[in-house]
């Protein structure tokens, strides 16, 4: 039971983590400015490590337990793993979400500041629609 606890409680952690650098991110975005290029890479390798590390979670709670492996040691194990995983895969460029998400921080911190858009991201839509626009 404890060491089921202890997982619950690391993962808890890690996610308090990737969430204090989002809001972090997201407090400074209110004010026209979204941090050095090395914040907005670290918060884009967060998100797409806790991204991958839910979709680690997910895939293993759709197989089938054989009870062979199945103890608290193991999904402690398993939990820390997939979190590894996770945080390597993110470092290493693995799904390239977390390059998207950088390259689309680095623009709207462009547009917060005033910068000329290139062509590239000209096409980013500039009104927001409310839910009665869409007819909501």
């Amino acid at each position: 039971m404890d060491s089921i606890k202890s997982a619950q409680i690391q993962n808890t952690l890690f996610n308090q983590l990737t969430e204090k650098n989002l809001e972090r991110m997201r407090g400074q975005s209110k004010f026209g400015k979204l941090g050095s290029d090395k914040d907005m890479e670290k918060v884009a390798r967060d998100f797409e490590s806790v991204f991958v590390n839910k979709l680690f979670e997910s895939m293993r709670k759709a197989i089938p337990k054989s009870g062979l492996f199945d103890s608290s040691a193991m999904e402690m194990y398993q939990s820390m793993m997939d979190q590894e995983m996770a945080k390597n895969m993110s470092e290493r460029k693995g799904m390239g979400l977390g390059e998207m998400v950088y390259k689309d921080l680095s623009k709207m911190d462009k547009i917060l500041r005033g910068e000329a858009l290139s062509s590239s991201t000209s096409q980013i839509p500039m009104t927001l629609k409310t839910g009665n626009e869409l007819g909501e």
